[in-house]
């Protein structure tokens, strides 16, 4: 797999960069795409492929902005565990703001996908959502399956 970059950013065969260790993939850090504010609802509930019970190691780092000087970068770190229904021992740690990007770990949708929540504001808001797994429980292979905007923090999926 090859990694350049151009005026536009950074670019690969496909969105997944994939690290290994002796010839075996080890991890991998994939962008999830840019999310921003829509129609005046603050938060935008990201659907994944991750299952919500599917032993899975993971983090989720968001990276925008905010209007005026507004920086924000954080990531919620999980073990999507199969004997539980949240998230086992997450953690949220923001770098910047801590107002904005995400605000939920997760919840599990319907289908028992894992759904992220990032909360924007106004038309000024943006950023890259990345998912990162590597060692053991990782998945190489996380999408977006749907998105959609609330004024509430779960239950969109």
């Amino acid at each position: 797999m090859s990694l350049y970059m151009n005026k536009g950013g950074f670019y690969s065969n496909d969105h997944i960069v994939t690290y290994t260790t002796n010839g075996s993939a080890t991890g991998s850090r994939i962008c999830l795409g840019f999310f921003g504010a829509t129609g005046g609802q603050n938060y935008i509930h990201v659907k994944t492929s991750v299952g919500g019970s599917a032993d899975t190691m993971c983090k989720f780092e968001y990276d925008g902005y905010s209007y005026s000087d507004r920086n924000i970068h954080n990531s919620a770190t999980l073990y999507t565990y199969h004997g539980q229904s949240t998230p086992y021992e997450p953690s949220l740690v923001n770098w910047g703001e801590t107002t904005g990007g995400i605000v939920n770990y997760y919840y599990s949708s319907s289908d028992d996908k894992v759904v992220i929540v990032l909360q924007t504001s106004g038309a000024y808001t943006g950023g890259f959502l990345y998912f990162q797994s590597g060692r053991s429980h990782t998945n190489h292979s996380v999408d977006v399956l749907s998105y959609g905007s609330s004024n509430n923090i779960s239950g969109v999926f």
